[in-house]
């Protein structure tokens, strides 16, 4: 390799580092992130309860997600992005949930225009969570998804439904991801 060759390399590199660095800072704004109340600390996995909140569905499309937070909505309003995306629904279904801001609630929720998009309002429970880092693969899924699942067993806690994967960051941020696998828990079951 020639040093002429070495060094336009190099300079891609520096490039691609500083577009890196510059990008995962943009994205890295700060977002709303869903309320919850932490109950318990169970064995590494918190036992948390969450509040009634406003969220919108899809089949797993992302693109009909962002299309009604971007103002293709009955009311044309751009909705801020918040966290986490949930990824499953607990029961074992391939959907994708945004959670909207918290002044959102059933009066004031703009309907979706698309019929790709479910607007709905949680229903309050107690849920067992589990913190992991890096990309969400199918591999670090079912590993935390077990670990869960033994945690509740280990401790007597009836679960109610399959896990639901919640991603917190932008797929640009590379450093310090943070994801969570959660399933609902029984309330007699605490």
């Amino acid at each position: 390799m020639s040093f002429l060759s070495f060094r336009v390399q190099l300079i891609a590199l520096k490039f691609f580092l500083a577009l890196a660095v510059l990008t995962n800072t943009i994205m890295a704004q700060e977002i709303e992130t869903q309320y919850y109340q932490v109950v318990k600390q169970i064995n590494g996995a918190e036992l948390r309860f969450y509040p009634p909140a406003m969220k919108i569905q899809s089949n797993n499309d992302f693109n009909s997600l962002f299309n009604y937070i971007s103002g293709n909505n009955s009311t044309r309003e751009k909705i801020s992005m918040t966290s986490p995306v949930y990824m499953g629904d607990g029961n074992g279904s391939n959907v994708m949930a945004f959670v909207l801001p918290n002044d959102f609630n059933q009066k004031n929720t703009p309907d979706a225009l698309s019929q790709e998009v479910k607007v709905f309002e949680s229903e309050p429970g107690y849920f067992l969570a589990l913190e992991f880092g890096g990309y969400a693969s199918r591999k670090s899924i079912r590993y935390y998804a077990d670990e869960l699942s033994n945690i509740a067993q280990e401790y007597g806690l009836i679960t109610i439904g399959k896990t639901t994967v919640l991603v917190y960051d932008s797929p640009y941020k590379i450093i310090g991801r943070k994801n969570e696998v959660i399933i609902q828990i029984e309330e007699d079951s605490m």
